[in-house]
């Protein structure tokens, strides 16, 4: 209890040298949702939708499965005839068929859903799969792929997927091959659940649309369709947000931009209510450029950023909320962020959110004796009034490489809020100690009235 306590007064006595100093230098889950609520003792619960793709990996003597793993990643191999040779070759000629191991699709959450399995990102030569007829077998019952199949909460459903080549097949496909394809699970809510008067009200849940290329991608996004990233897409040009939308990595998610591009994914001069969600996803922003950025909001009203399992990262700013915006929120899990700054704002109103995350601010930047390149992982910047940032569970670091100083964090405005609890921070890979942190916190003169809460403890600035 000593030691805390001396821990609290040399970090409050670390703030208040750092705010005088300044004062004399200065003189800144998948596609559809809809909440399920269950009212008993003024308790809200929503509901949720999470759907796995599971393999099988060791059976059982009579044949059952013993150990089934999480299929992303893996690379599936097609079953041989019973009685074949080990070091037969797998050959695909007319009349053939061939099965996967078996697959499990597995409702995690405690709504209903319906899925449709499809087969995606073929490489190679793609015309030969217009001969193979693909076909899933589910207790015993046998259907096409792209069926939709209904799976209830906390349920799963174990099946076969075959692939037959068409007897027509001609000589013009002999010596052709798919190098490569995907199974991807699209799932959305299905009509189950009740609210106050009936089950439809979520009949027009949609699908995401698998897509491989910037065109694929583009289109969708054009019409406010949610997409699952069936291989890394390079876009040619900045992603522009209009509408709702959830991205989902699949196998292979990544969004890359070119170089000389200034962002991977913007949002700008939006009136109407958005949201962004990002799910498995790789931003990779740029990596030179004089100002780039991962993510971008500027000039816009109620834009709801969501990340979950993602990473973003940039040469400057990872997620940037730029100025003129207003309500802005953001939710961040299980993720991280990478930048010169991993996290910024400069919209008064900002709220932000950050559960289970790692935030890299990386000062490469050019030393500059005066101090203009000293910068920090989390910045609320100059003239940006009233933002709340909560960090639970995170891992924060500051690096520098170039003579300049890395702050953990950096406040610039006046009615800031941040709430830190249970984090661990860093500084060029070695823990920062306690009675060190206060040196790694940057507060202006204009931020003499920032609540900072450390594990409870609200830290005096002044």
């Amino acid at each position: 209890m000593n030691h805390k306590r001396t821990t609290k007064r040399t970090l409050a006595l670390s703030l208040l040298v750092m705010l005088l100093c300044v004062a004399m230098l200065v003189g800144t889950t998948f596609a559809w949702f809809t909440d399920s609520a269950s009212t008993a003792v003024n308790t809200i619960q929503a509901g949720t939708l999470d759907v796995a793709l599971e393999m099988a990996t060791e059976w059982n003597d009579d044949g059952t499965v013993n150990t089934w793993v999480d299929a992303k990643g893996q690379t599936l191999t097609w079953k041989k005839a019973a009685g074949a040779p080990a070091n037969e070759q797998i050959l695909w000629e007319p009349g053939c068929t061939y099965e996967l191991p078996e697959l499990r699709i597995v409702n995690k959450g405690n709504l209903a859903l319906k899925y449709k399995i499809q087969i995606t990102g073929i490489q190679g030569d793609a015309e030969l799969n217009d001969v193979i007829e693909w076909t899933i077998t589910n207790n015993g019952q046998t259907y096409a792929v792209d069926q939709e199949v209904s799976l209830a909460a906390n349920d799963a459903a174990t099946l076969t997927i075959s692939g037959h080549m068409l007897e027509s097949a001609g000589n013009e496909y002999q010596g052709k091959s798919i190098d490569n394809i995907a199974i991807t699970v699209v799932a959305t809510q299905d009509t189950v659940e009740y609210d106050s008067t009936t089950n439809q009200y979520d009949e027009n849940a949609e699908y995401a649309i698998p897509v491989a290329s910037p065109d694929e991608l583009a289109a969708a996004l054009a019409n406010g369709q949610d997409v699952i990233l069936t291989a890394p897409v390079q876009m040619p040009e900045v992603i522009e947000i209009k509408n709702d939308v959830t991205i989902y990595g699949g196998e292979n998610g990544q969004l890359l931009v070119p170089d000389n591009a200034d962002r991977v994914i913007n949002i700008t001069e939006n009136e109407e209510p958005l949201t962004l969600t990002l799910s498995n996803v790789d931003v990779v922003g740029p990596t030179t450029g004089t100002y780039t950025r991962g993510v971008s909001v500027y000039g816009t009203t109620d834009v709801t950023i969501v990340a979950d399992n993602s990473s973003v990262s940039a040469n400057y700013y990872a997620l940037n909320i730029a100025s003129a915006n207003e309500n802005v929120k953001a939710t961040i899990r299980n993720t991280t962020l990478t930048g010169w700054c991993a996290f910024q704002t400069w919209s008064a109103g900002t709220k932000a959110t950050f559960e289970n995350c790692t935030l890299i601010g990386n000062n490469d930047k050019g030393y500059n004796a005066d101090g203009w390149n000293n910068f920090a992982t989390v910045v609320i910047n100059e003239g940006t009034t009233g933002v709340e940032l909560t960090f639970n569970n995170c891992r924060i670091e500051a690096n520098q490489t170039t003579g300049n100083k890395q702050y953990l964090l950096s406040v610039r405005a006046s009615g800031a809020k941040v709430t830190l609890n249970n984090c661990t921070f860093f500084a060029d890979g070695a823990e920062i100690a306690d009675e060190d942190l206060g040196s790694y916190l940057n507060i202006y003169s204009a931020a003499s009235d920032l609540v900072l809460t450390i594990d409870g403890e609200v830290i005096p600035i002044s």
